[in-house]
């Protein structure tokens, strides 16, 4: 006997939606005899998992945690609670269903140590033989408008240190380094262009500089209570060399690629985060130096100040607990779709994440049937970037330091 279950959603083909919003579609059943069942249901199903194992001495330590955030179920034929057997004939069968989504969901993902997923699953019950479960991974997507986070976002970035090499008599002049964003706020599809000067008052050459977009994912158990840190490289960029006791700018482009949004406080048990990494590389002493700069990725872009304004006007006040019922959510739903359907901003692509991973969605369900593999979705916007800072020394391609000419 062959069932076969095909999911589709309303006016949604890749099956992407926005915490908040109305999941709506249809469940198509095929079995080319008949069925006999105790009951036939949808779950829509989102919730939060970590699992890894350390190895210390001479045992291995398991860590867990596990977090729920939707659990709504829906009977097509029959019930649980009756012991009738009930007939779902040979042919085609179509059923629809709808699942409204809380406020409060974290952005899908999946990981190394845990994942955030939701899951639209078709389960027939079969008390006397096995249940069958068939499955589709859905994304959801945290609204993170950059403009109703922090205004800081949307001002130039600026950070420096300094370094000297070597030691007693032998220690360098110091070699400086800044760093300069022309904002700190961007969405996937977005160049950064990112200035770096380098001010090298010492003895020896950069070699070379690097550029590095990583994405750092804290993963938190509950049994026991523990974290670890996931370092994840998703772009990178080289400069020139810069000679002893010169001085360079150097601006370098850093594509955003379709990524997940910061998460720092929807989730208690996965947080991401970002930061561009500058390296000057010295060769000749096989060191270097770094200079870091965090930065947020959001899923809707820096408007200009007047939109933006008008968004944080419009935008509901967030609230650090899920919302007790359905109607409290109603006015953040509103202000979802108005800002959707901005003619501001052209709507993004979704696209799959190609340094995340793809998790198996049936690993829960013992008879499972069809796909298991599954890869959330990401916006990905084609806007202009911002202009590159150029400091007071930026504008010059590069120069001797005439201190150390005499």
């Amino acid at each position: 006997m062959v069932v076969t279950c095909e999911f589709s959603f309303d006016n949604n083909r890749h099956g992407t939606f926005y915490a908040g919003q109305l999941v709506s579609g249809c469940v198509t059943l095929k079995s080319d005899k008949i069925k006999e069942v105790q009951a036939a249901l949808v779950k829509v199903v989102g919730y939060s998992i970590t699992k890894w194992s350390e190895r210390r001495l001479a045992t291995t330590k398991l860590f867990a945690g596990r977090e729920e955030y939707l659990a709504s179920q829906t009977y097509l034929v029959g019930s649980e609670q009756s012991n009738d057997r009930h007939i779902i004939q040979a042919g085609v069968h179509n059923y629809n269903f709808a699942c409204q989504l809380p406020y409060q969901c974290p952005t899908s993902f999946e990981g190394r140590y845990g994942c955030v997923r939701y899951i639209v699953k078709v389960l027939l019950i079969r008390p006397w033989k096995y249940n069958q479960a068939y499955t589709h991974g859905i994304t959801v997507l945290k609204m993170m408008d950059l403009n109703c986070e922090t205004p800081q976002l949307r001002l130039p970035a600026h950070s420096e240190n300094y370094r000297t090499f070597c030691c007693g008599p032998c220690k360098t002049a110091p070699l400086k380094m800044e760093l300069h964003l022309p904002q700190a706020g961007y969405v996937p599809g977005q160049r950064i262009p990112v200035t770096v000067l380098l001010i090298n008052n010492s003895n020896v050459a950069v070699s070379e500089v690097r550029l590095s977009l990583v994405m750092l994912v804290r993963y938190f158990s509950v049994t026991p209570e523990h974290s670890r840190v996931d370092r994840i490289l998703i772009g990178k960029a080289k400069g020139d060399s810069v000679l002893r006791r010169s001085t360079r700018s150097l601006t370098l482009d850093m594509v955003v690629p379709s990524t997940p949004p910061t998460c720092l406080d929807v989730c208690k048990l996965i947080q991401i985060a970002y930061q561009l990494e500058v390296e000057a590389l010295i060769k000749s002493l096989r060191e270097q130096q770094m200079i870091t700069m965090p930065i947020t990725i959001g899923t809707w872009p820096l408007g200009n100040s007047s939109s933006a304004s008008d968004v944080v006007q419009h935008q509901p006040p967030r609230r650090s607990e899920r919302y007790e019922s359905p109607a409290d959510e109603l006015p953040v739903v509103t202000a979802l779709a108005n800002q959707l359907n901005s003619p501001d901003i052209a709507l993004p692509t979704f696209e799959e994440s190609k340094h995340t991973l793809h998790g198996n969605i049936n690993e829960e369900e013992l008879y499972a049937f069809g796909v298991n593999e599954f890869a959330p979705l990401y916006p990905v916007y084609s806007i202009p970037s911002p202009a590159p800072v150029l400091s007071a020394n930026s504008r010059n391609i590069g120069f001797i330091n005439q201190s150390f000419e005499k």
